[in-house]
């Protein structure tokens, strides 16, 4: 038995061939993003912290992303529940609903050389498009 073997066995109770069967059916890419790891390196087997599933295979920085969105300093309940929130945020901004047009400033972190270079040549822009 090899040492990865080994530690699928016993972190996961997952044999290296079920965990092929993962990797095969995800089509050996990031569930969430489609891509494989940028590193070159193998899929994470993520599970959930919570109840211990086993959930499938991410590239390092989604299983971040989820790791943070799961930690309960973050989020302590209804993750999924705010997960489908912040869907429709990004969707459908309240900030648009409301005003019923979209309003651009600038497209990045705010107080950074590269904004405040900006501020200097667009002093007055304000872009607007109408819904």
């Amino acid at each position: 038995m090899t040492a990865r073997e080994r530690l699928l066995k016993k972190f996961y109770r997952l044999t290296a061939d079920e965990w092929n069967l993962i990797e095969a059916f995800q089509n050996k890419v990031c569930f969430i993003c489609g891509k494989p790891n940028k590193s070159g390196n193998r899929l994470s087997t993520d599970h959930s912290h919570t109840t211990g599933l086993i959930r499938g295979l991410l590239c390092s920085s989604c299983n971040r992303i989820l790791g943070k969105i799961e930690d309960p300093r973050f989020w302590r309940d209804e993750t999924i529940v705010r997960l489908e929130r912040l869907i429709l945020y990004l969707k459908r901004p309240p900030a648009v609903e409301a005003l019923g047009r979209e309003v651009y400033t600038f497209p990045g972190k705010f107080n950074t050389k590269r904004h405040r270079d900006w501020l200097k040549k667009n002093p007055d822009t304000i872009r607007t498009v109408n819904r």
